[in-house]
């Protein structure tokens, strides 16, 4: 789904660190019409978005480099690719340890062999 820019008056009523260093802001709005309110749910599903705040109007070249933006994946909630890489690595490992005892030498082993496996197809390449 292509969501488009939501712009709403609203005031940042409180900010709290966590315990994992992140930051939880608690935004207040002003009564939002019906079309607004379906838009802020719709789009609140998604669990994760982008938040610009301003203590003026968004213009329209503020909106361009918004809408512009690109979030990886980890900026986003979802895994990095290292991230899914390791996940997979350790079903894997539940599945077949290959006699290692501790997942973090079945990781460190199977990730060896990937380098080697890369380190010899770069060998067969000439440039």
């Amino acid at each position: 789904m292509d969501a488009k820019l939501l712009t709403i008056p609203c005031a940042i009523e409180s900010v709290a660190t966590r315990r994992d260093k992140t930051i939880k802001i608690t935004i207040g709005t002003q009564e939002l019409t019906p079309e607004q309110t379906s838009a802020l749910f719709n789009q609140w599903t998604g669990g994760v978005g982008v938040m610009a705040f301003k203590g003026e109007q968004f213009n329209y070249n503020d909106e361009a480099l918004i809408n512009n933006l690109k979030l990886d994946a980890a900026e986003l909630g979802s895994k990095t690719p290292s991230q899914r890489l390791r996940s997979v690595l350790y079903v894997l490992f539940t599945h077949a340890p290959e006699g290692h005892k501790e997942f973090s030498t079945f990781y460190e082993a199977t990730i060896e062999r990937f380098i080697d496996m890369a380190k010899k197809r770069i060998d067969t390449y000439s440039l």
